[in-house]
């Protein structure tokens, strides 16, 4: 089974707290696990523990949260997401089973990555992100990335949609 990966590439550290609390908006009964090194306090700390996501990420961090589920566009299952910063900015890894984007008939999978490409828009109009990636784990190679999306992109919604499907 392979994973297919989101990349949101250059975040703006700044804004992961707002991204983490109200776009994902993230549910204590959806956590199946997480992790996250708190620089300050020398120790590992679970995501409930978090109030600024900004700061246990300070000056550098990374974490992860493995997710029962998560609405990207479409609700997916078994969703991990990797948190990997520097001073100002990261990237934001989101990975989940391919099987979850491509599974069932043909219109239902159009509609589930329409859904995925309408979200990838919405977070990189509110959170001025230049680039995201998608494809294959690891979607940073290019040999299995399938989409490189930027800002410049948004009239190609269907051809966007349509590399996604393959």
């Amino acid at each position: 089974m392979e994973s297919l990966e989101i990349i949101l590439l250059d975040f703006k550290k700044s804004n992961l707290d707002q991204f983490i609390k109200k776009d994902l908006s993230i549910q204590t009964n959806q956590i199946r696990s997480s992790h996250f090194y708190d620089n300050s306090r020398g120790k590992d700390t679970e995501f409930q523990e978090i109030k600024s996501f900004e700061k246990i990420l300070t000056p550098k961090g990374t974490g992860n949260l493995f997710l029962s589920d998560l609405n990207l566009g479409h609700n997916f299952i078994d969703v991990m997401i990797v948190f990997s910063f520097d001073e100002q900015y990261g990237d934001i890894t989101m990975n989940f089973p391919e099987e979850e984007l491509y599974s069932g008939e043909k219109s239902e999978t159009a509609l589930k990555a329409e859904g995925l490409v309408r979200y990838i828009f919405d977070m990189m109009d509110k959170y001025e992100i230049k680039k995201v990636r998608v494809g294959y784990e690891p979607a940073t190679d290019d040999d299995t990335c399938l989409v490189e999306i930027n800002n410049g992109m948004k009239n190609n919604f269907n051809d966007i949609v349509t590399k996604l499907l393959g």
